[in-house]
């Protein structure tokens, strides 16, 4: 009778085990990184539990990797929707400022004495500096929320490793058996969430400590070994505007540098500052260097209307953030250097209609001779001379189609000069209605000074390698994104709780409780019986 009693007793205790593991599943269906609970029963006269969790360890491994894959993708995103909302809209973009700097620049050529037209020239001069500067700060900006987005992952990563090591500390305190679920799920949650901002590789070690090496091209570095976790810190680069770098501080000094940490959401980070963050900012500071140098070097090469050799229109500062610094110069439209520096004017017993025009080589400057004048004269329709500073110096070969290249200045005749033409070149200063060099100012965005290309088509080249990147960025998180919501599903096959599954539990449960129970009290029953008759 004790037996029976016994064996009843015994498995009322372990179906009332197995019923607690059950709701324990219902009440957790939403708790992040449960997995599922399920209790043993076995039987040798007596009932025994063993309280197990529903867990692979491949499936486990498999859902970190895509995570951390997945985890890579956003930042890229995010960053290049941000660039591009700023370069490639329309309130953003510098095409518009380009334009209008150009269209303002034909219309003074056009009419190069008008007030109006100087002072548009000059106006949208300054719109155009004010652009640059406006978009490289919110670049800056751009670069600078990704450093602290960084410096904030890695504080994250440096508390969930401690989490870590205090996790396999508690572990260390159990015997493989006896290890609560609820322990495992805590260490298996904090890698995933580890996982999520680098990857890593994880080795299980004995009782279940879990330690953690973080993946880098520079080499694998041992972010949590059993009971002890490791400090990464970031630190600003020298000499580098929103540069900075991160560190793994290891024992006895040693160190590592790991700004080239790989996959999850720091990766990521990392990823968008090298590929469009850092290139578009580069790339916007040598486009204005290029712009300011070359607007500067063709407005020396005229005169103001105050006749006063051209001054620089443009200033870049004193570091290479040449688009910040991006200035302009000129405080007045009597300082903008439309006409050339030089006019020719014909002698009074020429040949009749003919005609003579200056004009300059791709780095026009004069030197001396500019703020003095030469004359040409004509000996025989193919010989001339040329007289500067009472110094007479004779040419023969002479071919209209080449006309006469004196230093970086060109005269050129619409038809073949006759002896004794001559032409006299002085300094232009009093040129009001020359439009020479503000011309040659207007065809500047036509040349292919821009690493080959034309300044419109290199800063919209600039935005397409930012959308090139965006779409790729789009393409790859949607690719990722399914191979997570596979491992996912893999793994809740085997770990989550299936509601319909528990409730079939449930019930076959409850079910063998009663019926160990009503043993247990018939047991009881008996016993109880057969003490009052006295057997």
């Amino acid at each position: 009778m004790r037996d029976l009693l016994s064996v009843s007793a015994s498995a009322t205790q372990s179906y009332k085990r197995a019923l607690n593991a059950v709701q324990t599943n219902i009440s957790n269906l939403n708790t992040e990184g449960y997995s599922r609970q399920k209790v043993s029963i076995t039987s040798t006269g007596e009932s025994h539990t063993t309280l197990t969790r529903a867990h692979d360890s491949f499936a486990e491994g498999a859902l970190r990797s895509a995570n951390s894959s997945l985890e890579f993708e956003q930042p890229g995103t995010d960053y290049a929707r941000r660039l591009l909302n700023l370069v490639g809209s329309d309130s953003g973009s510098l095409t518009t400022a380009f334009d209008q700097f150009f269209s303002s620049a034909k219309q003074l050529a056009a009419n190069p004495s008008s007030a109006s037209s100087r002072q548009d020239f000059l106006s949208n001069a300054g719109y155009l500096a004010a652009r640059v500067n406006a978009v490289a700060s919110e670049l800056q900006e751009i670069s600078a929320d990704n450093n602290a987005e960084v410096e904030y992952r890695i504080n994250q990563l440096n508390g969930f490793s401690s989490q870590l090591a205090v996790v396999n500390e508690e572990l260390a305190d159990f015997s493989g058996a006896n290890v609560p679920p609820a322990l495992l799920d805590k260490r298996d949650l904090v890698l995933m969430k580890i996982s999520g901002l680098a990857k890593i590789d994880v080795t299980i070690g004995e009782k279940g400590l879990a330690s953690v090496s973080l993946a880098s091209p520079n080499g694998s570095v041992a972010l949590v070994r059993n009971t002890e976790s490791k400090t990464l810190s970031v630190s600003p680069v020298t000499g580098g505007k929103n540069m900075q770098q991160i560190k793994y501080i290891g024992g006895a000094g040693v160190s590592a540098d790991l700004t080239t940490v790989t996959g999850g959401s720091i990766g990521g980070l990392l990823s968008a500052k090298s590929s469009i963050i850092d290139p578009l900012v580069s790339k916007l500071n040598s486009m204005t260097q290029t712009l300011a140098t070359r607007l500067n070097e063709q407005h020396a090469q005229g005169m103001s209307s105050l006749g006063v050799v051209g001054a620089n229109m443009f200033s870049l500062g004193s570091d290479t953030n040449y688009a910040e610094n991006f200035t302009l110069a000129l405080t007045s439209s009597d300082q903008i250097a439309a006409a050339g520096r030089l006019k020719i004017a014909p002698g009074a017993s020429n040949s009749e209609n003919l005609r003579a025009t200056l004009s300059y080589g791709e780095n026009t400057s004069w030197g001396g001779t500019v703020e003095g004048s030469f004359t040409i004269t004509f000996t025989s329709p193919t010989a001339y001379s040329v007289t500067t500073g009472g110094v007479t110096t004779n040419y023969t070969g002479f071919d209209i189609n080449n006309g006469i290249v004196i230093g970086d200045v060109k005269v050129n005749f619409d038809r073949a000069p006759a002896a004794s033409d001559t032409f006299a070149v002085t300094s232009n200063t009093n040129g009001i209605g020359d439009n020479s060099n503000i011309t040659r100012i207007s065809e500047i965005s036509e040349e292919s000074i821009f690493e080959g290309k034309k300044l419109r088509d290199f800063y919209i080249n600039e935005i397409g390698k930012v959308s090139s990147f965006n779409n790729l960025s789009k393409m790859s998180a949607e690719a990722k994104q399914a191979v997570y919501d596979n491992a996912m599903t893999a793994k809740d096959k085997i770990s989550g709780v299936n509601l319909d599954e528990e409730a079939a539990d449930l019930i076959r449960l409850q079910q063998a409780y009663m019926a160990t129970a009503k043993a247990m009290q018939t047991a009881s029953d008996i016993f109880q019986q057969l003490l009052r008759i006295g057997i």
